[in-house]
């Protein structure tokens, strides 16, 4: 069998170089060839199946580890199987399409509210008073589009708020604050299964889990309603394999955030699980 690795030529440095190499060795052992390259190197013209062919040769299937949905969508067109979809991408990338997702099937979620859309800097923000109305401070402020945890906000009053949508405008969300101490869990869903978990502490005084920001993690054992969660969550967004980001509200867990290419790097590290194995040998067992 044979497949295809797809990263984003943009993304330069160790963390966004490790995914391909560690699904390039597992895929040896599974005796899988897996051609790693980037979007760059795929410049196809919408619909060309000739050129998809060219390009990817006799690939049995796409592992699409970006968010450049638009050539993932054209490489399902062109005929060729992607894992993730790029529906299920689509749907990860925008935080606020994940939440409408996620009501629409009926997982739970943090409250969230999503701002209107406008097409030149606010003019007005008194929307932001209803906002703040309903789900109170301190307020959870996030761009749609975001990595890391570099794009969330913790704002505690008013003049915070409006503080934030000074200047050009960007989509965003408005969520309500769950106290959990700079605490969550992330589940590794690959296929029907949740493989793996930790809970991820953020930086002292940080109200943010992200290790990538100094955050730590230790291995965790979900509960039955924490992996239920995680699995109805990842069937909702369409992932045949996802990072699902739990919190631990006052009602039960909720989801947070679902990731369709979440590093594995740091899970490995800290449980020892290469969860490339799950992933590969469930798009064998897809693509049969």
């Amino acid at each position: 069998m044979r497949g295809v690795f797809v990263s984003n030529a943009y993304l330069r440095g160790e963390k966004f170089s490790e995914p391909g190499r560690m699904l390039s060795a597992a895929a040896d052992e599974l005796d899988v060839t897996l051609d790693l390259v980037t979007n760059a190197d795929l410049r196809i013209p919408i619909g060309d199946r000739v050129a998809a062919e060219r390009a990817l040769g006799d690939a049995d299937f796409v592992l699409f580890w970006d968010k450049d949905v638009r050539l993932a969508a054209n490489l399902e067109v062109c005929g060729f199987p992607v894992f993730n979809s790029a529906q299920c991408i689509s749907v990860c990338d925008d935080k606020c399409l994940t939440h409408l997702v996620l009501a629409q099937e009926g997982v739970p979620s943090i409250d969230t509210m999503s701002c209107p859309m406008s097409f030149s800097e606010y003019d007005d923000l008194s929307f932001l008073r209803s906002a703040a109305d309903a789900l109170g401070f301190p307020m959870v402020v996030k761009d749609c589009y975001g990595s890391f945890g570099k794009q969330v906000h913790l704002v505690r009053d008013m003049d915070s708020l409006e503080g934030m949508f000074a200047g050009p405008y960007r989509p965003r969300i408005l969520q309500r604050y769950i106290e959990c101490s700079g605490s969550d869990i992330r589940l590794e869903v690959v296929g029907d299964e949740v493989v793996e978990a930790v809970r991820r502490h953020g930086p002292e005084g940080d109200f943010r889990s992200n290790c990538t920001i100094g955050g730590r993690m230790e291995r965790y054992e979900p509960t039955p309603e924490e992996r239920e969660l995680a699995l109805r969550a990842a069937e909702a967004v369409g992932a045949d394999f996802c990072g699902v980001d739990v919190i631990v509200s006052e009602d039960g867990p909720v989801v947070c955030e679902v990731n369709s290419n979440a590093h594995i790097r740091n899970l490995y590290e800290c449980t020892g699980r290469d969860v490339s194995y799950d992933i590969l040998l469930h798009i064998i067992d897809a693509v049969g």
